[in-house]
C-alpha cells in the first residue's frame, strides 16, 4: 500500500508540474493511467508529458506486482492468521480485570501455573522464549510474548487492572527490575518475588516486593519440619490438597450477615461446617484461636480449616439477604450445587 500510495502521488504532482494542469486533473490523469483502463488523455499531453505517463505505467505495473506478491506471501506463510491470532489475544487480555500476571515459564512457574490453574486464576503469562510461546498456545492459556521487565510489556499484561503479578524469571536481577518496574507503576499492587540467593530478598522487598520467596529457605524449613513434625507436615499436606480438608480465607463484606457479629453469634461451625483458627482484623492485627465473643467487623479477613468447599459455603452465606436465613440458604446452595 505504501508503494502504490507513493506511485500515485509521484504520478499526480509529475502530470502538474509537467503540463500545468489542476492536482484533480493530475490526479485523474494518473489513475486512469496506472489502471490501465484505456481512456482518451483528459489533459493534452506534450512528448515531456508522454515520457512520463511512460514512466508512471512502468512504475505502475511494478508496484501493482509487488503489493499482489507481498500479499499472496503474507496469506501462504501464514503470517496474516497469526497477526489475527496475536491481536485476538491482545484483546482478550484487555477485557480482564483482578487477573495474576506470571513473568515467567520456567520449571517454577509452570508449578506455579498448574495450582492457579486449579483454582480457576485468570492468568496471563509473560514469556521471553518463543518455543514455551508455542505451548502455552497450544494449552490456550493467554500469554505475552516479550520481556517482562520492559514496561510496555507488563502493560499490555494489563498491569494497570490486575489483581497480582508474580515474578518467577530465572534471574534475580531480572526480578528485581519487574518488581521496582511494576511498583513504580501499580503501589497498590500486591507482588510475589522469587529469590534464587537468599541475599536478594532483602532487595526485593526494598523494590516494592510484598512477599518474597526463596526455595532454599523454603526447601530447608520444609526439611526441618519433617524431621521434627512429621504429622503437622502431614496434616498441612491433606489441607492444602483439599481432599479431606482445606485451608481458605474469607473476607467478611460490608452488606455481610456476619458483620458484627461474634462467632458465636455467626454459627458458622455449623451453617459452612468450618473452623475459624484466626482472624486478621480491617486494622492489621491478627487474632489467633479467636474466642465464641470475638466480634467480626467490616474488613476482616478469616482464616479457616474445614472440609473442601470452605470458602464456597461462606460466600453463600454472606450473599444471603437476610442474616436470619443463614442456615437455609447454605443449604440451598450446596443442594444446587
Amino acid at each position: 500500500m505504501i508503494v502504490l500510495t507513493a506511485v500515485y502521488a509521484l504520478g499526480t504532482a509529475g502530470y502538474a508540474l509537467l503540463e500545468g494542469c489542476t492536482l484533480f486533473d493530475a490526479a485523474y490523469m494518473t489513475a486512469i493511467t496506472l489502471s490501465t483502463v484505456g481512456f482518451a488523455e483528459h489533459v493534452p499531453l506534450d512528448d515531456a508529458g508522454r515520457l512520463w505517463t511512460i514512466l508512471v505505467i512502468t512504475l505502475g505495473v511494478g508496484g501493482v506486482s509487488f503489493a499482489f506478491t507481498s500479499v499472496i506471501s503474507l496469506v501462504i506463510s501464514g503470517d496474516v492468521n497469526e497477526m489475527l491470532g496475536r491481536r485476538k489475544l491482545q484483546t482478550a487480555v484487555e477485557q480482564l480485570r483482578g487477573h495474576v500476571i506470571l513473568c515467567g515459564f520456567g520449571r517454577m512457574g509452570a508449578l506455579t501455573l498448574q495450582h492457579l490453574t486449579k483454582v480457576s486464576a485468570r492468568v496471563v503469562v509473560i514469556e521471553f522464549s518463543a518455543e514455551r510461546c508455542i505451548k502455552l498456545k497450544e494449552r490456550n492459556i493467554l500469554h505475552i510474548h516479550g520481556d517482562a521487565t520492559e514496561e510496555e510489556v507488563l502493560l499490555q499484561a494489563g498491569l494497570l487492572h490486575c489483581g497480582a503479578l508474580v515474578a518467577v524469571l530465572p534471574s534475580d536481577a531480572d526480578n528485581v527490575y519487574v518488581t521496582l518496574t511494576a511498583n513504580g507503576l501499580r503501589p497498590d499492587l500486591t507482588i510475589i518475588a522469587r529469590a534464587e540467593q537468599p541475599s536478594t530478598a532483602p532487595k526485593l522487598k526494598h523494590a516494592g516486593a510484598t512477599r518474597v520467596i526463596c526455595p532454599q529457605i523454603v526447601g530447608a524449613h520444609k526439611i526441618a519440619d519433617i524431621l521434627t513434625r512429621p504429622n503437622v507436615v502431614d496434616f498441612f499436606e491433606i489441607a492444602a490438597a483439599g481432599i479431606e480438608l482445606e485451608m481458605d480465607e474469607f473476607v467478611v463484606r460490608p452488606e455481610s450477615p456476619l458483620c458484627s457479629k461474634t462467632l458465636l453469634e455467626s454459627n458458622i461451625r455449623r451453617t459452612a461446617d468450618a473452623t475459624v483458627i484466626a482472624v486478621k482484623t480491617n486494622a492489621g492485627e491478627t487474632v489467633y484461636q479467636p474466642g465464641p465473643d470475638h466480634r467480626m467487623q467490616q474488613g476482616d479477613t478469616l482464616i479457616l480449616i474445614g472440609k473442601s468447599g470452605v470458602s464456597t459455603r461462606l460466600r453463600a452465606l454472606q450473599d444471603c439477604p437476610d442474616a436470619s436465613s443463614q442456615s437455609l440458604c447454605v443449604r440451598d446452595r450446596d443442594h444446587d450445587g
